[in-house]
């Protein structure tokens, strides 16, 4: 009986507990943050370069749907997809990635 009691005050520790919660809220925020960036930057750097967001999603032959999406911040693009946006945009993906003031 001593042996389970030791455990449960082992499993449950609340300020771990707490701690752990704290830790996946901040990486949910920071997560939310870099798709926000990512959204500013390929909606600026499309515009710059004078494409559509249809013209964007052709040339990287993903869906326009999906280009909206990733550029208001509701898409979540794979590595995969992100490169060949970066392709037709002429951008690397850390500029994409990167908040604009950080920027030289």
């Amino acid at each position: 009986m001593l042996l389970s009691i030791s455990k449960w005050i082992v499993d449950y520790i609340p300020w771990i507990v707490n701690l752990a919660h704290s830790i996946l809220r901040r990486m949910e925020q920071m997560f939310e943050n870099t798709k926000r960036v990512l959204a500013e930057n390929v909606k600026r750097r499309r515009q710059e370069i004078g494409l559509s967001q249809e013209a964007l999603a052709l040339s990287a032959e993903v869906d326009r749907t999906y280009v909206s999406q990733i550029e208001r911040g509701i898409g979540n693009p794979s590595l995969l997809i992100l490169c060949k946006i970066c392709a037709v945009l002429a951008a690397e993906p850390a500029e994409l990635l990167i908040v604009k003031s950080m920027r030289k």
